[in-house]
């Protein structure tokens, strides 16, 4: 008669681990990330070999190297990002913009950016002092599809095709103003210096019109991905941010103010987690 020992052999036994996914197995390795975010603008670029840079590229690049992660960063319309991230394991997408109704969608790290945001129009184009009621009725926006801000503009009395278009990438927006088929456009409220300049070479000179909500932009995880890469892609950023790569990257581009809130919120976050000393 076999014992039990005797009818497990190692070969066996080793197979059976595997099946199981036991930890530090193959079956339970951690599946690799796709990374995808959106052509738009200022904080993502590409050179002309393809590759992606910019600001938040930058961050998420950086965030990339701390935790070995050596996944390639693709660019998707907007719509199809998100239409992937919310039905897809292992996803990680940027620039998302945290809200209520998206919160139990993602796994979110960050934030990575703080705005302000109002509805801006080409100077003598607006009344000034116009109302809402003004610019449902005499004015057309733009803004880019699946939005959060979108959501917002509909709550407000724009109607989608009527006073309110819908582009595909938010570069588009912009086309749309110079051209003069739209007269409204979504962006951050604090425009500095530098970045007044580049939309004035652009033949672009905004002035604020509406105000409209503060938003936060967050790297979104697919609901699935597992909470221990949650956690080291957190505490990665927290890091660059407290030992300055963020500021470094960002203060040219975005007010000082945004980037202290960041600073503030990453050293509360390093407190909170259990991230490595």
């Amino acid at each position: 008669m076999h014992t039990l020992s005797a009818t497990f052999s190692p070969l066996l036994l080793l197979a059976l681990l595997l099946l199981i996914g036991l930890p530090g197995t193959a079956a339970g390795a951690t599946a690799p990330l796709r990374i995808i975010t959106e052509p738009a603008g200022r904080g993502l670029l590409t050179d002309r070999r393809g590759n992606v840079y910019g600001m938040s590229t930058q961050i998420v690049k950086a965030i990339q190297l701390q935790v070995g992660d050596s996944s390639t960063i693709e660019i998707l319309p907007w719509a199809r990002a998100y239409a992937i991230a919310v039905s897809s394991d292992n996803i990680a997408m940027y620039d998302t913009i945290r809200t209520a109704d998206r919160e139990d969608k993602f796994k979110w790290v960050g934030p990575i950016k703080l705005y302000s945001v109002n509805l801006y129009a080409q100077r003598g184009v607006v009344a000034a002092n116009a109302s809402l009621a003004d610019l449902l009725q005499q004015h057309i926006a733009c803004e880019t599809r699946n939005t959060s801000i979108v959501n917002e503009l509909l709550s407000l009395g724009f109607e989608i095709d009527k006073n309110l278009i819908l582009s595909r990438q938010s570069g588009d927006c912009y086309k749309m103003l110079k051209l003069g088929r739209a007269d409204l456009i979504a962006m951050h409220g604090d425009v500095t210096p530098k970045r007044q300049a580049e939309l004035l070479d652009t033949g672009l000179d905004l002035q604020p019109v509406y105000p409209l909500q503060n938003i936060e932009m967050y790297i979104a995880f697919s609901k699935q991905t597992d909470g221990a890469v949650i956690l080291k892609w957190q505490c990665a950023l927290n890091k660059l941010v407290l030992q300055g790569r963020f500021r470094q990257l960002y203060q040219d581009e975005y007010p000082r103010t945004m980037i202290e809130k960041i600073e503030i919120r990453a050293a509360n976050s390093q407190q909170q987690m259990p991230c490595p000393g």
